[in-house]
């Protein structure tokens, strides 16, 4: 009879459980970290072991001291290759902590190590993790093989000799009952087994709080100064756009509205007309700079009626025309929307001003893990750079100021795809 089948006749909830914490993606995954982990960690501890003693053992001879040097390193790509494995079920990356080399001469650098408080933790790690692995492995295999192999017991119990033989009666009772239970109880121990050595991996071989608290201070100072920079720099772009712009535009319209007033009073209708027409013309281009100089203010309707209408009514007879794409929930906008529309509103003014697009194509939803995604791409001449005076830089500040992650990819010739991520808004 198949397994399938066996579990088909299990109770509904010890059904249930098996097939959510075994039959997945995930539990596959973990049960290949667990499987690795014990059968690598089995290896590295008796490995750590006779590298240790062999460089101690080997110390006062010429040769010890750069043996052990070399051991170092490869315990180092060995507890590399478990912060990536460990990655994989934590979902996230686990940062190396090494101190950098220091000393006068090449020989200092390399002992340096040694005054590196990972280089020991990588020691005890790989040591320890025979024991953690040996543990993994177990819970794996009783999630996977106890239920086949208690129910098969009474087969095979009777041929092996020696104390099963002796005892196989009562093994022939009991096994099946147990190999449900068996099953269950590693099904359920599966997943946290698994992100229990992946965390332990990261407590030895990832940073300490305190480095971690201190890369966040800088982060955070770094993206506070980005986010003063853009304002500024935004202020200065309005200040100019309206100075040079909208301000020139009203002044020129005042004037031809003035010559207008003076042709009418002094009986030249045909000249008042011109100028009038000219006024006209002015008036609208004035409009014109006006409404792209609100993209760096923030329309109201994005405040009330979300990013969706933002987006739909920036698009709307914009050129090069543009083909939107939106897909997000209902709720109100916040910053990290906010950030958003700035950056579509100014990667369209890019590709109108520097990129010579025809054709832009903007998409903006949200990812499974909540994440704000936006990708603007143009079909223009490309060449686009954070040190080109487009913007960028400004973006990308801004973006950061949200711990989000901006990309430019924009190869001469084109296109331009410019791709920005917020993380899920708190």
């Amino acid at each position: 009879m198949r397994v399938a089948e066996l579990v088909s006749m299990a109770p509904s909830a010890a059904r249930s459980l098996l097939a959510r914490n075994l039959l997945s993606a995930r539990s596959a995954r973990e049960t290949r970290y667990l499987v690795v982990s014990g059968l690598v960690g089995t290896v590295g501890s008796l490995w750590v072991t006779v590298t240790f003693w062999l460089a101690f053992g080997l110390s006062f001879s010429l040769i010890g001291v750069p043996l052990a040097v070399w051991f170092v390193h490869l315990h180092r790509r060995w507890c590399g290759r478990d912060r990536a494995r460990a990655a994989l079920v934590l979902g996230s990356p686990i940062a190396e902590r090494y101190a950098t080399p220091s000393g006068d001469g090449f020989v200092s650098r390399q002992l340096s190590v040694f005054r590196d408080r990972q280089t020991w933790l990588d020691l005890v790690w790989i040591w320890l993790s025979g024991l953690f692995g040996g543990i993994g492995l177990i819970v794996a295999l009783l999630a996977w093989l106890a239920l086949p192999a208690l129910l098969t017991a009474p087969i095979y119990a009777w041929s092996i000799p020696g104390w099963i033989h002796a005892n196989d009666v009562w093994i022939s009772i009991l096994a099946p009952f147990l190999a449900l239970p068996a099953a269950v109880l590693g099904a359920w121990l599966l997943h946290p087994t698994a992100v229990a050595h992946a965390r332990l991996a990261g407590l030895f071989l990832g940073p300490s709080r305190s480095q971690m608290l201190e890369r966040r201070v800088e982060s955070l100072s770094e993206t506070r100064a980005g986010a003063v920079d853009a304002a500024v720099s935004e202020l200065q772009r309005v200040e100019r756009d309206l100075h040079d712009g909208a301000q020139a535009r009203l002044v020129a319209l005042a004037m031809d509205l003035g010559l207008a007033e003076q042709r009418l009073s002094g009986a030249d209708p045909e000249t008042a007309r011109e100028h009038v027409a000219a006024a006209q013309t002015q008036a609208r281009a004035a409009m014109a700079e006006l409404r792209d100089l609100v993209r760096g203010i923030g329309p109201s309707i994005l405040q009330d009626r979300g990013l969706d209408a933002a987006l739909t009514a920036l698009v709307a007879g914009r050129t090069p025309p543009v083909d939107l794409y939106v897909r997000l929930p209902t709720r109100r906008a916040g910053a990290r929307e906010t950030a958003a529309y700035f950056v579509v509103a100014e990667s369209l003014a890019n590709a109108r001003k520097h990129a010579a697009a025809d054709r832009v194509w903007v998409r903006v939803w949200e990812g499974d893990d909540q994440r704000l995604i936006v990708e603007i791409v143009d079909n223009g001449v490309g060449g686009a750079a954070f040190d080109a005076g487009s913007g960028l830089t400004g973006l990308r500040k801004r973006v950061a100021a949200l711990d989000g992650e901006f990309e430019l990819d924009s190869p001469p010739g084109g296109p331009t795809t410019v791709r920005a991520e917020f993380p899920c808004a708190s």
